[in-house]
C-alpha cells in the first residue's frame, strides 16, 4: 500500500493552495487503482482549517467539509501543536476527529511515507 503525507501551512481562505491540497488530497482518495494510506498535517495557518462552524466567504468551497469528507474516507488529520498554542485554536474547537500531534509525529509521518507533498 503506497503511503502519501500532505503537509499544509497555507490559511484556509484568501489564497486557493489549500483548497487545491485538499482537492488533491480527495481525487487520490477517489481515483487511486489501489488503496492508498494518506495523512494530511495541518501547521502554520493551515490549523485554521480545522476549526468547526466555518462560514466560508463567497460559498464556492468550504474548507471544514473537505476535511470531513478526507475524515470520513479515513484519512488520518492532525495539526500542529506549536502552531495550534500559537494562534489559540483549541481541539474542542476544532472538527471531530482531527487531532494535535507534534513535531515527532511528523517527523515519523515523513519517514513511514513513499510521497510527501508540501503545500
Amino acid at each position: 500500500m503506497t503511503s502519501i503525507l500532505l503537509v499544509a501551512h497555507d490559511s484556509p481562505y484568501g489564497t486557493e493552495k489549500l483548497y487545491n491540497a485538499l482537492r488533491i488530497a480527495l481525487a487520490m482518495q477517489e481515483h487511486a487503482k489501489t488503496p492508498i494510506q494518506q495523512r494530511l498535517f495541518l501547521m502554520s495557518d493551515a490549523v485554521f482549517a480545522a476549526l468547526s462552524g466555518q462560514n466560508t466567504p463567497d460559498l464556492s468551497y468550504h474548507i471544514g467539509q473537505m476535511l470531513e469528507i478526507l475524515l470520513a474516507q479515513g484519512v488520518e488529520i492532525q495539526m500542529c501543536k506549536t502552531c495550534v498554542e500559537a494562534r489559540g485554536v483549541s481541539l474542542e474547537r476544532c472538527i471531530d476527529g482531527i487531532e494535535i500531534g507534534t513535531l515527532v509525529t511528523l517527523t515519523d509521518w515523513t519517514l513511514n511515507s513513499d510521497k510527501v507533498i508540501h503545500i
